[in-house]
Order: structure tokens, then C-alpha cells, then sequence
């Protein structure tokens, strides 16, 4: 037997390859693959917005949420994202998570009802990352 090692991957082999880890990592609590989320916000049929994430079992992961430049500070954002919670909510979720590397976008998401639950200093380097939640619904304790 040969193996051959490349440092090229294809869409299809680098989505494959997710995919088995995301199997995987769930299948010993019983968890499916995430659903993906979206939302978008237009004006005139131009994009201004949008809001991607996943939900997996109970909880929303608001992966990344964007308002052009030329719009921002007109509640799009907020929009969005009260949006996408409402919807994940009424999919079931009790929880979102969301992560930032602004402590001023941080700081917006604080006025929204999120906590910070972590700071990870030097993520990339220069940056931190700010890992924050915030309920949903009902709360239940869980077991970690």
C-alpha cells in the first residue's frame, strides 16, 4: 500500500472530509449534521445584508452577520439578527452563540442581550476572540 500525500483538496473532498468529522464528533450524543440558516437583508434587489449560521439540536451558532458599510447604523444589523433569532427559536433553539473578533461589534451584541463567555487573547495573531451567548427560551442546565 502506497499513500500519497497533496496539498491540493477539491470542494467535494474538503466538504467530504467535514462532513465525516461533523458525523463523527456528534454521533456519540446523538446529534445530526447542522442545518444551515440564512437571512438577507435588500434594498431595491441589492444586497445589504445577511446573516449565516447553523443550528445544531437546540442551539443557533450565528456564524457571520454583515451590513455594507453604506448602511450600517440603520438597525439593519440588529434586524438581522433578531430575525434569525426568532426563527431558530421557533425551530426549537433555546440558545444562540455567536463569536466577534471587534470588541466593538462586541460591544453591540452586549446591547442585544449576549454575555461574554470567553475571551481567547492572540487567536489570530493581534486579535481576540470573543465567544459570547445569549437565551433563547427556556434555559435548561446541562451536562458538560
Amino acid at each position: 500500500m502506497r499513500i500519497e500525500y497533496s496539498e491540493s483538496l477539491s470542494v467535494d473532498e474538503r466538504q467530504h472530509i467535514v462532513n465525516e468529522v461533523l458525523l463523527h464528533d456528534r454521533a456519540p450524543v446523538g446529534v445530526g449534521m447542522p442545518r444551515a440558516i440564512g437571512l438577507s437583508a435588500r434594498i431595491d434587489d441589492m444586497l445589504v445584508g445577511g446573516v449565516c449560521g447553523r443550528i445544531e439540536k437546540d442551539r443557533l451558532y450565528v456564524e457571520y452577520l454583515w451590513v455594507d458599510s453604506r448602511f450600517r447604523s440603520q438597525g439593519i444589523g440588529s434586524n438581522l439578527l433578531q430575525a434569525v433569532e426568532s426563527a431558530a427559536r421557533d425551530g426549537g433553539c433555546v440558545e444562540s452563540q455567536i463569536e466577534t473578533l471587534s470588541r466593538k461589534t462586541a460591544r453591540i451584541y452586549l446591547a442585544r442581550g449576549y454575555r461574554v463567555m470567553h475571551h481567547l487573547c492572540n487567536y489570530i495573531p493581534g486579535l481576540t476572540l470573543i465567544v459570547m451567548t445569549k437565551e433563547l427560551g427556556e434555559s435548561h442546565i446541562v451536562e458538560c
